[in-house]
């Protein structure tokens, strides 16, 4: 599971990383996730069950959802359905060029009908590029994020530190970040409870209740599951045997990472891995 701080690698030639994605319920599987970048999430077809900072909302075919810097998210189809996105990440250092400021600046996108309808709009024309076909669909590109970094600047810019427009999470997410970086580096390894809540400077019981407030799962599911994804992709990208993928990230023996495996997916990891080669 990846909740963890992500790098948004960025292609040199365009403002932002732009991405078509087709997720089914059966086969995606992840947990909260954030990163320095806004994000916004476009819904296509189909329906999309978004966490933001402790509260869940049902993205519908034609609306999208703004992730703002450091907000803690998913986006995952709603249980039993398939949905399509556009994902349009966002880059700070582009946006500098123009707002110096930059790092102490939020978008509230929701807040402002001046620009919510036409960036709606300029989704659209996104999700209709023809990526596949089309040599010059990056002009394009460049020419519909360009406008959209228009929208977000001119209308939807608030200042963090500004009494009278600050935007503030209804979670304090601080700690749990703290220890989700730690669990990512670490996690091949044993991480006893007492060790994760003494990073945070928590007591073990508290610790525990918060993450899972916060995570919507404890703190051992948490570890497990990021194994359990780790692992996966070691057998999916390095053609790794079940019994190396299970002791290379951390699990205590193959049987553990079975369970877990049948738990999430319905399947053991075998089976799980065919299933993705065959979509």
């Amino acid at each position: 599971m990846n909740y963890k701080y992500e790098i948004i690698n960025y292609d040199k030639n365009l403002p932002a990383k732009i991405m078509y994605l087709d997720l089914s319920s059966e086969t995606h599987k992840t947990e909260l996730h954030w990163h320095r970048e806004p994000e916004i999430i476009y819904v296509v077809s189909g329906k999309a069950e978004c966490p933001q900072n402790g509260e869940t909302r049902i993205v519908e075919e034609g609306d999208f959802i703004f992730f703002n810097s450091e907000d803690v998210h998913l986006v995952r189809p709603v249980t039993g359905t398939r949905v399509k996105l556009v994902c349009v990440q966002l880059s700070f250092e582009y946006m500098r060029m123009f707002c110096k400021p930059i790092d102490s600046v939020i978008f509230d996108v929701n807040n402002r009908p001046e620009a919510k309808p036409a960036i709606i709009e300029i989704l659209q024309k996104i999700a209709a590029v023809d990526v596949e076909n089309d040599d010059y669909a990056s002009l394009l590109h460049i020419s519909y994020v360009n406008k959209i970094y228009y929208l977000l600047m001119k209308y939807c810019i608030c200042f963090r530190r500004a009494s009278n427009s600050v935007i503030i999470p209804k979670r304090d997410f601080s700690y749990a970040k703290t220890a989700i970086a730690y669990i990512n580096e670490n996690f091949k390894r044993e991480i006893p409870l007492d060790e994760i809540s003494s990073v945070v400077n928590l007591s073990p019981s508290y610790f525990s209740k918060y993450f899972k407030n916060v995570t919507q799962v404890s703190f051992s599911e948490y570890l497990a599951n990021l194994r359990l994804e780790n692992a996966i992709q070691d057998m999916l990208s390095k053609n790794s045997t079940v019994s190396a993928a299970a002791i290379e990230n951390g699990f205590a023996n193959v049987k553990s990472f079975i369970t877990q495996c049948k738990k999430v997916y319905n399947c053991t990891p075998a089976q799980y891995k065919k299933k993705l080669l065959n979509r």
